[in-house]
């Protein structure tokens, strides 16, 4: 038997969930919420009713110029009431600006041009804003009126979609649906090729960008008409306060087009409505917001809209036929085989598809002002053609080649990664790499992964090559996770080492410190220091007693720096996985609020927008700053490959330049050339920064004392001992008796014809000859004399001509090659296995 106590808690726990659930602060709830929806489908029921019960010219508001005496008809619908207040006066110029703009495109009705049958694509343009005749503002309606059992979220606040800009931009994809028509509904396959579709449903969603006067952007999603023979649509929003789509026959400019509208509707909106009745939660299928959940349980306030587009014929030159000669009703096949071909592909081809042209008019019959598309008559082609675009197919067909494209993109960047780490396989050269660097490369292609496994959950038609980048970007993050793993094992040492020398150094002294109390003397059982004093290192090839001499001058000078391999104590694995799990958390963290913000950029102001997305263009394509700086840090010439740089510069830099160089992307995006050269330029100095490191020195022309100082492999080397630690073993000037000097040779200068400079440089140095223990050919290293300056020792020429032999700590001298080639396995002097810094 259960515990009374556990009773109590399920009865507790039941009521909670019953009062959120029923809570109206949060939406209607479960128990609220299904008699909500059907209140709301009885009014839609009875709207419905009145669209049927209706005739062409029931719907005739009184205009400004009517007269007094002339009797304005209304419909019982909500927004087509009298009493509602909306600019109905305006209506019948709605209606011919409509009918001015389909016959400046297709001609009169009876002769009209042929054009695309199916309007399914995406176009865009500009538009200009002109003022309704009447005013109206938020305080000029009564909500209370228009929807009473409506409770909307913020009724004081302003409305949304409220364009106040003089002009802007607008872009529509329409949808055309052909498995919901009119004539005829049911009819034989044979002859339904035959027969004339006189009406269809078409919906649209519209991206309006208020660049002058508000500065934001919208996006709203409509549903209409389409009537295929005329190339006509008539959209509008549906609301809970405007019963658009119930009265859209009323709204038609033609009786012809109401006929065939209202039929089409009575038997559209009679099965929308029937599916809601048998499924209380389902969304309406014809509300404007693409948030529908919330706009459902919590409707916001907004401009309403009546969109017309009128589609333009085709380019005959790019079709291929003349109609003067050929006849429409053979303009009309051609077309007709052109859709066919783009939706059933059969290899037939053409030349090339003309584009999709529209002209449109949005009237907002609640907020009172147009939005006409900029092009002829009433504007030059300079200043806009209208609404121009491409068909659903193309646009697809362009934006499966680009993914196809960016695969192979993040594709030919693995292999660039693969190259790099069989180059850089050892601890000496994985220290080199940059840790920040690898980071921003794993983040960009984590957010590719996010973004192209999120479009293959909703993509249809770019399914396979969303999912090619999926998986070429996933293999990608996996290996450079690996790679980034080597690094921080290799790293982690160095930076661990870094932190206690700031502790350190920001540590405060404390003198009654008992610890360590000074002047006390070591314990019997304490380990002896370690003298600092380098170790004398005798050659067997070299003067014994010399050597000797000479170490024990330069002992008091002879200072290096700790190797970069001292040793410290190692991490346990557990703790290299802990941080590298915090590492990629951070990562990760930053990632979604990187894709999060994009999101929102998207409805920003045009020019804060754009100053956005270039801002964090310019920081993704820093990637080559941060192995600058280890570069200058370390002091080390080169970590990675010209074929892995440049490679992965100019495959990071291609997707950008699609969508800021190619006009005709699929995204849309205007050209700007200013911002992708200077992008690319910041990429190419980076180039060009990491190619003078690589010959001049990575710390030329950085001032002294601005990185901690570091073993210089490439010093200037002096008889007169002025360089730290004389002269490297095997190039100290002997005495005659010494054994070495049958196997020291010094050319001096050249005489005469030389030249002034050239006879000025040969009395200054000599040039002494050595063996390079590594590969055993002869080294000549030059040598300033005492008492002499070198004149290109701080230059180009002097830093060049050092890159031929370095000097290791412990004092002996190699090829440079050699020694390089030695160091990338280990860090140790190849003839007395001292550690080395890091090169």
């Amino acid at each position: 038997m259960r515990p009374p106590q556990d009773n109590a808690r399920a009865i507790f726990l039941i009521i909670l969930i019953f009062w959120l659930a029923t809570s109206p602060d949060s939406g209607p709830g479960l128990i609220a919420g299904p008699a909500l929806i059907k209140s709301r489908v009885a009014r839609q029921r009875q709207a419905l009713g009145v669209l049927n019960s209706t005739q062409w010219g029931d719907f005739a508001p009184r205009l400004s110029d009517d007269p007094p005496e002339t009797e304005p008809k209304y419909l019982n619908l909500t927004g087509f009431r009298e009493e509602d207040g909306y600019v109905w006066e305006d209506l019948k110029r709605f209606k011919d600006r409509c009918e001015e703009w389909s016959k400046n495109a297709v001609g009169v009705p009876e002769a009209a041009e042929p054009v695309w049958q199916n309007a399914t694509g995406v176009v865009h343009g500009s538009w200009q804003r002109i003022n309704a005749s009447l005013p109206r503002y938020h305080s000029s309606y009564n909500l209370s009126a228009i929807s009473p059992s409506v409770s909307w979220a913020a009724p004081n606040s302003d409305w949304g979609r409220n364009v106040t800009g003089a002009e802007g931009k607008i872009m529509v994809r329409i949808e055309d649906n052909e498995d919901d028509e009119t004539e005829p509904e049911k009819i034989d396959k044979l002859i339904l090729d035959k027969a004339e579709i006189k009406a269809r449903q078409v919906s649209g969603t519209i991206n309006i960008d208020d660049i002058e006067g508000t500065g934001s952007g919208w996006e709203m999603r409509l549903h209409g008409v389409h009537w295929p023979r005329q190339g006509a649509m008539l959209l509008t929003t549906t609301s809970e306060k405007f019963a658009g789509v119930f009265g859209l026959p009323h709204l038609t400019t033609r009786p012809d087009f109401f006929e065939s509208s209202q039929v089409l509707l009575n038997r559209s909106l009679d099965k929308a409505l029937e599916q809601k009745e048998r499924h209380t939660l389902l969304i309406e299928p014809w509300t404007s917001t693409l948030d529908a959940p919330s706009e459902a349980w919590n409707p916001t306030l907004h401009c309403e809209y009546l969109l017309y587009v009128q589609i333009h014929p085709l380019d005959q030159d790019i079709l291929g036929v003349q109609p003067s000669l050929t006849g429409p009703e053979n303009v009309a096949k051609a077309i007709q085989d052109v859709e066919d071909e783009l939706r059933f592909p059969q290899g037939t081809g053409h030349r090339s598809i003309p584009r999709l042209q529209m002209s449109a008019v949005l009237f907002s019959p609640d907020c009172a002002f147009f939005l006409e598309t900029k092009g002829p008559p009433a504007f030059a082609p300079a200043d806009g053609i209208h609404l121009v675009g491409v068909k659903q197919e193309i646009f697809l067909y362009s934006v499966s080649t680009f993914l196809l494209g960016l695969a192979v993109i993040i594709f030919g960047q693995l292999q660039l990664l693969k190259m790099q780490m069989r180059e850089t396989s050892t601890p000496s050269t994985l220290g080199r790499v940059s840790f920040n660097t690898c980071c921003m490369m794993l983040l960009a292609d984590g957010m590719l992964f996010t973004g192209a496994a999120a479009w293959s959950f909703s993509a249809s038609t770019t399914l396979l090559p969303s999912l090619a980048i999926t998986c070429v970007s996933l293999l990608s993050m996996t290996i450079e996770t690996f790679f980034l793993a080597e690094i921080h094992k290799v790293q982690e040492p160095e930076w661990r080492r870094q932190e206690r020398e700031r502790e350190r150094q920001n540590a405060p002294a404390n003198p009654t410190d008992t610890a360590n109390p000074p002047n006390r003397q070591t314990p019997a059982n304490t380990a002896p220091l370690v003298s600092t004093t380098p170790p004398i290192i005798i050659p067997s090839d070299q003067d014994i007693d010399a050597e000797i001499a000479e170490v024990e001058t330069n002992n008091a000078n002879a200072t290096l720096p700790p190797p970069a391999t001292a040793a410290t104590a190692t991490p346990s694995a557990q703790t290299l996985r802990a941080q590298l799990s915090n590492t990629f958390g951070s990562l990760l963290f930053l990632g979604i609020c990187i894709l999060f913000l994009s999101l929102a950029a998207a409805s920003w102001r045009p020019s804060i927008r754009a100053a956005y997305f270039n801002t964090l263009l310019f920081g993704y394509l820093s990637l080559w700053v941060p192995q600058i700086y280890r570069n200058v840090h370390r002091n080390c010439r080169r970590a990675l490959s010209w074929r892995f740089v440049v490679g992965q510069s100019v495959l990071r830099l291609l997707p950008i330049a699609y969508f800021y160089v190619v006009p005709g992307n699929f995204a849309f995006a205007e050209p700007d050339w200013t911002a992708f050269c200077a992008l690319a330029g910041w990429l190419w100095v980076q180039i060009w920064v990491l190619a003078a490191q690589s010959v001049l020195g990575p710390r030329f022309g950085v001032p002294r004392g601005w990185m901690p100082e570091a073993w210089e492999y490439h010093p200037v080397l002096r008889e007169d001992n002025i360089e730290a630690g004389g002269l490297p073993i095997g190039l100290v000037l002997s005495t005659p008796s010494s054994p070495t000097s049958s196997l020291e040779r010094v050319r001096t200068g050249e005489e005469g014809s030389r030249g002034d400079k050239k006879r000025t440089n040969s009395t200054t140095t000599n040039t002494h000859v050595i063996d390079c223990a590594i590969c055993r050919e002869v080294l000549e290293v030059p040598v300033v004399r005492a008492g002499s300056d070198d004149p290109t020792a701080g230059g180009v020429s002097g830093v060049l001509a050092r890159r031929a032999y370095m000097v290791t700590p412990c004092r002996h001298i190699f090829h440079s090659a050699c020694l390089e080639g030695w160091m990338r396995f280990r860090l140790q002097c190849p003839i007395c296995r001292e550690e080395l810094p890091p090169l």
